[in-house]
């Protein structure tokens, strides 16, 4: 019996220094939680957040602002939107007329020139040939689009990006992860790296290139995109989102733990760790960071997940969490400048102002 209590006891001190130990890693603290019933604008000496309309285009999977005005999504059921009065509004400009074909991000290199990607790898049904990966690109600010490259029908574009000389790189996945290549603007793409895991995210910054990707790989590129090696493995299944400003880069593990660095991912550390998913990251500044991603779940065996906000001020040393419970999880965001940007919540569209 004694020694039953003695199991106890230790079992309990354990819990406890785990308790201590979870609340130290994470180092983020819930400021500020709208309440069930509570409405929109919220306000705090942080951040401001308005509803801007419940009823955004439906199925979105990505977002790209140029100012405060004028905007696009994209869907998965291979669509492309355009807003011209703050996002209360939408136009559809284009359907895929390839079904079973998702948009998964856009990409604007100027005010004119935009970029697509998207496709499928798979398919349902006997017999079936996976429709494939593509790409699109606009001339014209978006009013109208063309598919400029369709590619095998193994492989899907999921993210696109340039490079400080204009060069486009799009990652591909299927029975292998690709990095494509175009040096003249879209007309020609080329394979020029072939991995064994499959990728999320590529991203340029400065002459610096990164791709985060499954088993927790992040590749680098230091020569504007010529040659890729590894850079790092973090401890967690995926990276996903990936984003740098001024050699500070933070990234997304496992939906959970956020790693940051500060000397172009020659080092990484972790930053913060979340029971909750976060989904999608922005540097705004060399200090300023915003992590959207899903809050509690309430509700039951038929229940929701709210969003959150997790914001820091001092480049990722400590955050502060605030949690909107009216609205769905926060996976798509677009920032024009260092203070405004929208994020889509579900079938809402929301507008976030930082102080």
């Amino acid at each position: 019996m004694d020694g039953q209590h003695k199991n106890i006891k230790t079992m309990k001190h354990l819990f406890y220094i785990s308790l201590i130990g979870l609340f130290l890693i994470t180092s983020c603290k819930k400021d500020d939680i709208i309440t069930n019933g509570a409405t929109l604008p919220f306000e705090n000496n942080n951040i401001k957040i308005e509803l801007v309309t419940p009823a955004a285009p439906s199925s979105i999977r990505d977002i790209f602002f140029f100012n405060a005005s004028t905007g696009f999504a994209v869907s998965y059921d291979g669509k492309i939107y355009k807003t011209t009065n703050n996002g209360v509004a939408w136009d559809l400009k284009y359907t895929n007329p390839t079904t079973n074909q998702p948009f998964f991000q856009i990409l604007f290199t100027d005010a004119n020139v935009g970029y697509i990607v998207g496709g499928s790898n798979s398919c349902g049904g006997t017999g079936c040939v996976p429709p494939g990966g593509l790409i699109l690109k606009t001339t014209d600010g978006g009013d109208n689009w063309t598919k400029i490259f369709q590619s095998s029908s193994l492989e899907e574009f999921v993210s696109i990006s340039s490079n400080s000389s204009g060069d486009l790189f799009a990652i591909s996945n299927g029975t292998k992860g690709k990095i494509y290549k175009s040096t003249n603007a879209g007309l020609n793409w080329t394979t020029i790296d072939s991995l064994n895991f499959n990728l999320q995210k590529i991203f340029f910054a400065d002459n610096f290139g990164y791709c985060s990707g499954m088993k927790g790989n992040i590749i680098r590129s230091s020569d504007n995109g010529t040659t890729w090696t590894l850079n790092t493995t973090f401890t967690a299944n995926y990276a996903t989102d990936i984003k740098f400003i001024n050699g500070n880069g933070f990234c997304i593990a496992d939906n959970q733990i956020v790693y940051k660095t500060t000397d172009n991912g020659n080092n990484w550390t972790q930053s913060l760790n979340q029971q909750s998913s976060s989904f999608v990251l922005n540097p705004l500044t060399t200090n300023s960071c915003l992590v959207f991603g899903a809050g509690t779940y309430s509700g039951g065996d038929f229940g929701t997940w709210s969003g959150k906000i997790i914001q820091t001020k001092n480049a990722g040393n400590n955050w502060t969490e605030t949690e909107l419970k009216e609205i769905e999880p926060i996976r798509y965001t677009s920032f024009y400048s260092t203070t405004e940007g929208y994020a889509v919540a579900g079938s809402k569209l929301l507008k976030v102002t930082i102080k």
